[in-house]
């Protein structure tokens, strides 16, 4: 792979107190360096010499803030390490490498300048694929990822690494690169290299190693401090604090409903002063036509039962919801961070309308950025740390967000639909065909005092099982039979998410064919040829210790249901006792942390684990199903 006409070059390195190592990969030719500094070999020379070339980009998990920091040390102290004893050499830096794991950003003053140093040109996966608070470890990815071998380093990182062991410690480092360049592959068949290729290319800025909410930030923070023609350092001091937010002071004016429920949860709202750091603050509860609702500070949600919902030929399933419903607010009614002023928020309506031009002309690349970059901000203005903090006008978006939903249902319940249910997104329900082009009319004056568009869809039908956690038949796909066509969400999605945890899609698989093709879920289960689907994650905390058949095993595990495997086990030990929890108590398991070709016949799957569970799912729906208007 080539980025910036450089070559990729995947690496990772592991530390002992008497061992350092470092496999780097090249994505181009596949060929593999290993550099070593230890009482059999010294490579620091040959090490540094690589990294300083001008004509490779260096790509790690993680490197960021582990690796290159490490790497940097080495290049600014390579002269003094040779005449360095190797002991004294490795010693150095396995005590940084502590400093960097235990002590973290709170000492970072002690390799400052290591961190943001550039010695070598780097990008970093994790950095660009989560912001901080989702970032995983590289083991978890491998298991969503379906990585052939999830392999966890047996040995202690802390101890001293024997002669013996440092081959099969070297195969574990070539297993990490070799998953990480997987990753790669995986990310830039998405887009995902491309899109910040063309940040960089349109926007002057490197966004390679940058999650969608931090590149959003950074261009907003340029051209924003362009605008308003003051230095990007001033501006990051800048904020609107506010602790104590009135709520009757964020809602519009053109907020009414003509239900008198809604009108009451209207005026206690506005009775309500929240404190703006505070995520669960303010909450309420009611019951609004046999549907439980909240809303408050966080979001609004209807609190669902399993639930199927087919419409008879004269009803129709619908969805609502406002189209691009916090940007939306922010470029009609200004609600850009206060001190950002008409020039900061001249910025983020120029970029919101060179996002519909990309949308409208069919440039996807500059659509999607774009939208990502406009959808980073509501977020920010709600971190205390950020620059574009501003309490009131983040609460002004979402509790008036919030109530205009609301005034969509208060409509909807005037024409007798059927709420199936609401949350951020929209409000889904049913109604009489006899009724849309009437109900088409009130959404447009609601349109029209909201100053926001609505955007609608339909469905054949909808089966769900809580508000985030269902499946919909769009509309189209009885005659298209369109897999695309099938909505799916939560518990319901048959694709395993990078980062997102392991589960047996097997199981959402069936039970959706079951209802929409009206196939066994036997058929789907037992006949089904790809053992990936049937497995299973799981990742224990460091305090714990997993048994599987009386030996101690990895902390993560892949693994199935089987009939002839033996229960895993996660082991506390505390004031010399010993408790066991069995982390998948209805069956035995296999672990399959390294996939194989064996026959999926012969793998002794208990189909009867996988069965019950797309059963329960199947009953729950089934004995809820609603008679809709009877």
């Amino acid at each position: 792979m080539l980025i910036h006409n450089k070559q990729v070059t995947i690496y990772d390195i592991e530390i002992f107190p008497n061992v350092f190592h470092c496999v780097c990969k090249n994505t181009e030719t596949g060929k593999i360096d290993k550099f070593e500094i230890s009482s059999r070999k010294v490579q620091i020379e040959k090490l540094v010499n690589f990294f300083l070339q001008k004509d490779i980009l260096i790509c790690g998990y993680n490197n960021h803030h582990y690796d290159d920091i490490v790497i940097n040390y080495i290049l600014d102290y390579s002269e003094r390490m040779k005449n360095m004893p190797v002991f004294k050499v490795c010693d150095s830096l396995f005590n940084l490498s502590q400093i960097i794991v235990i002590g973290g950003d709170e000492d970072i003053s002690k390799f400052k300048k290591w961190k943001y140093a550039h010695y070598f040109d780097s990008m970093d996966i994790l950095t660009m694929m989560f912001s901080s608070k989702l970032r995983i470890g590289l083991k978890e990815m491998q298991l969503t990822m379906h990585y052939p071998n999830v392999l966890e380093y047996h040995g202690d990182f802390n101890s001293f690494l024997q002669t013996n062991d440092i081959d099969d410690m070297i195969s574990y480092n070539i297993n990490d690169v070799e998953s990480t360049e997987q990753l790669l592959n995986i990310l830039s068949s998405k887009g995902e290299i491309d899109l910040r290729l063309f940040l960089e290319k349109e926007y002057g800025f490197n966004a390679l190693s940058m999650d969608s909410v931090k590149f959003g930030e950074t261009l907003l923070e340029r051209e924003c401090a362009k605008a308003m023609n003051i230095s990007v350092k001033q501006l990051r001091e800048m904020r609107s604090p506010m602790d104590y937010i009135p709520l009757k002071d964020v809602i519009l004016p053109c907020i009414s409903y003509k239900n008198q429920i809604l009108k009451d949860v209207l005026e206690d709202m506005k009775k309500q002063v929240v404190y703006s750091r505070e995520r669960k603050g303010y909450e309420k509860q009611f019951v609004l036509s046999n549907t439980r609702f909240s809303v408050g500070v966080g979001g609004i949600h209807s609190l669902n039962n399993p639930e199927i919902f087919v419409p008879k030929k004269d009803e129709y399933i619908g969805h609502l919801d406002v189209a691009s419903m916090y940007p939306s607010f922010i470029v009609q009614y200004g609600w850009f961070p206060a001190h950002l002023g008409k020039a900061g928020l001249s910025v983020y309506v120029d970029i919101y309308h060179q996002r519909l031009n990309a949308k409208h002309s069919g440039q996807k690349t500059k659509n999607l950025a774009l939208k990502l970059v406009l959808n980073s901000v509501t977020g920010k203005m709600q971190q205390e740390t950020s620059w574009m903090y501003d309490p009131f006008s983040v609460f002004k978006i979402r509790i008036n967000g919030q109530l205009v939903l609301l005034m969509l249902v208060d409509i909807l319940l005037q024409y007798d639909c059927k709420i199936i249910q609401v949350n951020t997104d929209g409000v889904m329900f049913v109604g009489k065909r006899e009724i849309e082009s009437r109900l088409r009319e009130s959404v447009t004056e609601l349109e029209q005092k909201t100053k926001l568009t609505f955007e609608a869809d339909y469905y054949e039908a909808f089966y769900q099982y809580a508000v985030n956690d269902y499946f919909g038949v769009i509309e189209g796909y009885s005659k298209s039979k369109d897999p695309n066509l099938i909505e799916k969400k939560g518990m319901f999605i048959t694709k395993t998410n990078l980062g997102k945890g392991l589960a047996p899609t097997i199981i959402p698989e069936a039970v959706i064919k079951y209802f929409v093709e009206n196939i066994p879920i036997e058929t789907t289960i037992k006949e089904c040829k790809d053992i990936k689907k049937f497995m299973i994650g799981q990742r224990v905390d460091k305090k714990f210790e997993v048994e599987y058949n009386d030996k101690k095993v990895q902390r993560i595990n892949r693994f199935y249901a089987s009939t002839n495997g033996c229960y895993l086990y996660k082991i506390k030990k505390e004031d010399g006792k010993q408790s066991y929890t069995n982390l998948l108590t209805k069956s035995g398991v296999t672990l399959l942390n390294k996939y194989d070709d064996t026959d999926i016949k012969c793998r002794h799957i208990n189909y009867a684990y996988y069965l019950s569970e797309a059963r329960k799912i199947i009953e729950k729906l089934k004995c809820r199903q609603l008679d809709l208007f009877a």
